[in-house]
């Protein structure tokens, strides 16, 4: 079991410390600690550690300042009940590239204090990650070395090898039993092919892209830091004055305000045709607002003329409608894009100004499209209907390829769940149904001519891609992995939104996602679109110190609970919002591609990976330290909006 545990700490630490789904029993209270040197708990940890406990009604992690071997802190991990079955656990971890320490063994030490911890224990483990899984790992608690009971400070050891083909390493400290765990002083280098290894060399597996892997390996620091738990200088100081001096403050994020001052946008996009604009959280006004007045800008001053967004497409054609010419109610079908991210008052503004911009100049020149494909329903609605109109047979052909998915099919709302779909499926039976929707694909694209007279040419265009959206839902409703469902997912918007500068051959386009896609990280949407569109795709990141936003809330098991605003009122030193926040400037637009022509004042802006703030539509501020991504400037953004301070979007009704 405890083998297990840590072999699962690939997926589940890398993005959030609380997103395992366990499910346990109520435990006990745990008593009053005995009497002895003050403990000083302070939860949380200093980066770049990240950890914590996906029950964290079990669990707690932080810094002790109280009781430490040295320094002015340690870390603690403890339990919070007097019952621990081994099925939930506490840790701290930090993670590093593997490529310096390719060929040579290395040790990971650190001092360990322990009080009253119970089975299975406590331990220090190492994990070292090839492409496509694990290479080597050490956990002590499932080898036999199980740290048990109440010892003082004493130093443990795990040594493992660094295989020629490695690319990152994590490590940390575990804790499976009830009791407190404090750690110290922590050390990892390498050392003498003489000194013996401990764990195993058992290869493991892990699902996803090795590519993928890979990069991101890349982006992680070649050294840990910050092992004495005191945490690490802020870099703000060194960079805050560059960037305040090349950087361009903004007047406003309100929409409708003069222009002028957004000059340095169409700067950094220059020509291209697609300029991707994205959000360090989906709950954001400041983001929303500024994202309308920046489309404002590029349609008034450089051509742009449509809009696209992180939304179904055929809903988003519905709306495209009204946008258009004036075709039904905009707040019922904002409400129909489904995610509660776009039903904001933010984007109804913005809808609206698109429909007076084309009624102003007398012709329907903006356009609302969507490039997501997460919501298949209407899709394979929109294809059973429109072949019913053209060719009867093909549309029954269409209905039994699409049989498949009935399944997965909600009775209740008539969309489809990719869960139930693996669930009311045999791995066969899927990719029978993959196969089925390829072959009807090819029908369409053959029957098309003959249809020519009867249906416009738009029209059977969107026939085809309708028969697009419903083969990339099926393929990214296939795998287990949420990882590899991402991936395909990304891949899927990039090739719709590529889709869309093809269909629209003289469009200048304005995509609207999270960060995460439009940024050119391996996997990501931005990553693939930006290699098949070249110096046609420019993207804007945006971040913030302080403030309020909307998200999902997260339960000390990692179900999601009620939409709400949550808080943000400190800034991490380690992260580039402190070298913004330095500037004292609330609101900032930065052109990412000076960086490596800055010399010593952008030297750490350019010295490997930044942590950046990203949080989608769910936040638990109980792993804060978690929702950050590891940036590379300029390769990822080539340029970032910043905003000192922010509030949350104005949510609407459902209707």
């Amino acid at each position: 079991m405890p083998r297990n545990v840590v072999a699962a700490l690939t997926a589940a630490l890398a993005i959030s410390a609380c997103s395992s789904g366990e499910s346990i029993g109520p435990g006990t209270v745990a008593p009053t600690p005995p009497a002895g040197p003050v403990a000083s708990f302070q939860p949380g940890l200093t980066a770049p550690w990240f950890g914590g406990s996906a029950r964290s009604d079990w669990f707690e992690v932080g810094l002790d300042r109280g009781i430490r071997r040295g320094g002015n802190a340690a870390a603690y991990l403890r339990s919070r009940v007097t019952t621990v079955d081994g099925s939930a656990f506490a840790n701290v971890a930090q993670s590093i590239s593997a490529m310096p320490y390719r060929g040579r063994r290395v040790r990971l030490s650190a001092y360990v204090k322990t009080d009253s911890v119970g089975a299975p224990g406590a331990g220090l483990w190492m994990r070292v990650d090839g492409p496509t899984g694990t290479l080597r790992f050490d956990n002590m608690t499932g080898f036999g070395r199980a740290i048990l009971g109440t010892r003082d400070w004493t130093e443990y050891s795990v040594v493992l090898d660094v295989p020629t083909n490695a690319v990152g390493i994590t490590m940390g400290a575990l804790l499976i039993g009830s009791g407190t765990m404090r750690v110290d002083d922590v050390s990892f280098g390498t050392v003498d092919i003489g000194i013996p290894t401990t764990g195993t060399a058992q290869p493991g597996t892990q699902t996803g892209d090795s590519a993928t892997t890979t990069n991101n390996a890349l982006r992680a620091p070649s050294t840990p830091t910050n092992l004495d738990f005191e945490g690490v200088r802020s870099a703000a100081s060194s960079a805050a004055t560059w960037l305040a001096s090349v950087a361009k403050p903004f007047a406003t994020d309100a929409p409708g305000a003069n222009l002028d001052d957004l000059a340095e946008l169409g700067s950094i996009i220059g020509t291209a045709r697609v300029a991707a604009f994205g959000e360090a959280t989906h709950g954001t006004r400041e983001f929303f607002r500024m994202k309308h007045r920046a489309f404002e800008y590029l349609v008034e001053r450089h051509g742009f003329t449509h809009f696209t967004i992180e939304a179904t497409m055929p809903e988003s054609r519905a709306m495209d409608r009204f946008v258009t010419h004036g075709e039904g109610d905009p707040e019922k079908l904002l409400s129909n894009l489904y995610f509660w991210t776009w039903n904001t008052q933010e984007v109804m503004d913005l809808v609206r100004w698109m429909r007076a911009y084309n009624v102003r100049v007398g012709a329907p020149r903006l356009r609302f499209v969507g490039f997501d494909m997460q919501a298949p329903h209407q899709a394979v609605d929109s294809v059973l209907s429109l072949l019913n109109r053209l060719d009867v047979p093909l549309a029954a052909r269409a209905r039994n390829a699409m049989e498949c998915f009935v399944a997965g099919r909600d009775a209740r709302t008539g969309q489809y769940v990719s869960s139930a779909y693996r669930a009311g499926t045999t791995a066969a039976q899927r990719v029978a149904c993959g196969d089925s929707l390829t072959a009807l694909g090819n029908a369409v694209a053959a029957a098309r001519p003959q249809w020519s007279a009867r249906m416009s040419a738009e029209d059977l265009d969107w026939l085809q891609q309708y028969v697009t959206l419903v083969q990339q839902w099926e393929r990214y409703a296939r795998p287990t992995s949420s990882s590899e469902g991402s991936l395909l997912r990304d891949v899927a918007m990039a090739d719709n939104l590529v889709w869309i500068t093809r269909q629209y051959p003289s469009a200048r386009v304005f995509a609207w996602a999270h960060n995460y896609h439009v940024s050119r990280r391996p996997g990501t949407m931005g990553q693939v679109a930006g290699q098949r569109l070249g110096a046609d795709y420019r993207n804007i990141g945006f971040t913030f110190g302080t403030g309020d936003f909307n998200a999902v809330g997260l339960t000390a098991t990692g179900t999601t609970t009620s939409l709400r605003s949550h808080s943000i009122t400190t800034v991490d030193t380690t992260a580039l919002e402190a070298v913004f926040a330095a500037t004292l400037q609330p609101r900032l637009i930065f052109d990412a591609r000076r960086i490596p022509s800055g010399g010593s004042g952008a030297a750490a802006l350019n010295a490997g990976p930044l942590r950046m703030r990203s949080i989608g539509a769910a936040y638990t501020s109980a792993s804060e330290s978690a929702y950050f991504e590891q940036a590379l400037l300029p390769a990822d953004y080539d340029g970032l909006i910043w905003f000192a301070r922010t509030t949350p979007s104005v949510l609407l009704p459902f209707r």
